[in-house]
């Protein structure tokens, strides 16, 4: 399974889960429990640093799409439609979310959860909160990065 998550450069191998999510909490874990957000696709995961920048062109220097590779024999939980919370695309992030998934994190079975991203509406594309605590998280491993995040016709109305 192919990972991507962007991040400066000097944290692309940093798997403790301790950034931006772990102290303020986001969208699939309360504040304090240690996670990584990855995406299923290089796309969804521009489209995800889109929710915090008006304009590509405002990505710091320092920032690298990460391309990580994930053997298909590690756990993942695959969240069932079903079992969405009805208010899982809500911003701010809804009580509902961070309790589905901090109480997954916290069991500490599986080392994916794989969710819908809710930068893609309807949540027709996926991505993976990583549990940093699973001993399965020693195999995820960065195999390439790149600097070129967004074509630079993008968003040239702008």
């Amino acid at each position: 399974m192919r990972l991507y998550r962007i991040s400066p450069e000097i944290y692309l191998n940093d798997l403790r889960g301790l950034g931006a999510s772990y102290q303020d909490g986001a969208r699939w874990n309360r504040a304090g429990q240690p996670v990584i957000y990855f995406a299923l696709s290089a796309s969804v995961a521009m489209l995800e640093m889109a929710n915090y920048l008006p304009s590509p062109r405002l990505v710091p220097k320092s920032y690298r799409l990460g391309i990580y590779e994930l053997p298909d024999t590690v756990s993942v939980f695959d969240l069932p439609t079903e079992q969405r919370p009805d208010d899982w695309a809500e911003y701010p992030y809804p009580i509902s979310t961070q309790s589905l998934g901090g109480d997954w994190l916290d069991k500490g079975e599986e080392l994916a959860l794989l969710v819908p991203s809710a930068a893609v509406s309807g949540g027709l594309e996926k991505s993976a909160i990583i549990n940093p605590r699973h001993p399965e998280c020693s195999k995820i491993k960065l195999i390439d990065s790149t600097q070129e995040l967004y074509n630079k016709r993008l968003f040239s109305g702008l």
